[in-house]
């Protein structure tokens, strides 16, 4: 069996777990396997011509599936395979780190008035 970790998003459509099992001989097999578990999780996954959607980043055994062979990526019995649905960030207005004029980090107020620590040694 292929122990397969759900991400928060999915986890209404396994009833709350957190991880799975399931038996396949590759990524394609287990996203159907898991399709029939629990309906809806492919439509989650996978887009409409089957491809895994470009937002969602699979892991077998820690090592990113892109890398390996995509959705053919075998998989055995006692691996693990992460579901992970890709994060975006936004345009910088006011909060998180900055980096100064010589790529430095900085600090910046609310108001966005620089207090940093560029220049400093």
């Amino acid at each position: 069996m292929v122990t397969v970790r759900i991400p928060t998003p999915l986890r209404t459509l396994t009833g709350g777990k957190s991880e799975v099992e399931s038996s396949a001989s590759d990524i394609q097999s287990l996203i159907e396997s898991l399709n029939g578990q629990f309906p809806g999780l492919k439509d989650r996954v996978c887009d409409d011509k089957g491809e895994i959607r470009r937002f969602v980043n699979i892991y077998l055994n820690e090592e990113d599936i892109r890398f390996l062979k995509g959705k053919h990526t075998p998989v055995k019995d006692g691996d693990a395979v992460s579901i992970v649905p890709a994060i975006a960030g936004g345009a910088f207005h006011g909060r998180g780190p900055r980096l100064g004029a010589r790529g430095i980090p900085c600090s910046v107020d609310a108001r966005g008035r620089s207090g940093g620590f560029e220049g400093r040694r």
